[in-house]
């Protein structure tokens, strides 16, 4: 016998989504976590998406427009945010794909830009190794902070 076989599996789920949205993989996982067993789980998520109270579509789209608000993401990094989610791929990807070609990620990068010195070579490679880290295509990264972009210097007689 489960230690949550005397609660209901359905309100326990209904407590977690009032705190935050889940996927209906993560939320699963969850309420197996909490040793409900595997068919009561099911029986519960299937519920909880007729209601309405689970969409991973409305979920996916949440995630990518949080993202693309703060302006300091990449689409590597994103992707990555959305599958450690428990979103399937199938789920976001056309979301995201439909969402982010119309953006300009090298004009986001040159406005992260403004925080390093550009005129020291060393400055610069931190600015690409953090734009590739932040999720930034490795052609923007390099576009703007590789050795042919470096800023004109006087040279000393």
């Amino acid at each position: 016998m489960s230690r949550t076989s005397n609660k209901d599996p359905y309100i326990q789920a209904l407590r977690w989504l009032g705190y935050r949205d889940y996927s209906s993989a993560c939320l699963a996982k969850r309420l197996q976590e909490q040793g409900y067993d595997y068919p009561l789980v099911e029986q519960t998520v299937s519920r909880l998406i007729d209601e309405g109270w689970l969409d991973d579509v409305r979920l996916a789209r949440q995630i990518i427009e949080q993202c693309l608000a703060t302006q300091t993401m990449g689409p590597g990094l994103i992707r990555h945010r959305l599958m450690s989610r428990g979103l399937s791929r199938e789920i976001w990807e056309n979301i995201l794909h439909e969402r982010i070609q119309a953006i300009d990620w090298l004009k986001i990068a040159e406005a992260l830009e403004e925080r390093y010195d550009m005129n020291e070579p060393r400055e610069r490679l931190r600015f690409g190794r953090y734009l590739i880290r932040r999720g930034f295509p490795t052609a923007v990264a390099w576009q703007l902070a590789g050795p042919d972009n470096a800023p004109a210097t006087e040279k000393e007689c």
